[in-house]
């Protein structure tokens, strides 16, 4: 591949893309260890869509000349003052998008954190004796389907900023 940063924004989506299709297999089988390859597979869309959303950001960084490039985490751009520091119209939209809960970038990174998250320990009461858990509601999983629209929505999203940034 050529030394370019898109290139990069291409090899990450590409990876989860077939990382996608492995975990929807791995979905349909029905092997004893189906179960786990699956597991195996969401991890791997989730870490290639994080670094394809990553490596997009530097994209605009590049365009602009923003000194961004040594950003490690998606959050720490778009939920920081980063964003605010280097307006445009890109890094504004992804923002925007990433404090929207109900939309592919806000549900991508919240997977991603919760890769990461501790498992809550059930708790011990005093009074009762008795073990009673105390996690909170369970979040429901980041599933095949918003895998496939997250994948679907962030490339059209790449697609339509390498559009803007031509000069015709």
């Amino acid at each position: 591949m050529a030394n370019e940063i898109y290139t990069r924004t291409n090899q990450a989506l590409s990876f989860a893309r077939l990382a996608l299709t492995s975990w929807e297999a791995a979905a349909g089988a029905t092997d004893l260890g189906a179960m786990t390859q699956a597991r195996y597979h969401r991890e791997h869309v989730l870490f290639h869509g994080y670094r394809a959303v990553l490596a997009l950001i530097h994209e605009i960084a590049e365009r602009y000349r923003w000194p961004l490039l040594d950003a490690r985490d998606v959050e720490q751009v778009l939920r920081g003052d980063l964003s605010e520091r280097f307006p445009g119209p890109e890094l504004g939209e992804l923002t925007q998008l990433a404090m929207d809960d109900g939309n592919w970038l806000a549900g991508l990174l919240r997977a991603w954190g919760q890769l990461f998250a501790a498992e809550a320990a059930p708790s011990r009461t005093a009074a009762a004796g008795e073990l009673i858990a105390t996690t909170a509601a369970p979040v429901a999983e980041w599933g095949i389907d918003e895998a496939q629209a997250a994948l679907a929505a962030l490339a059209a999203q790449i697609e339509r900023y390498r559009e803007g940034m031509q000069e015709w």
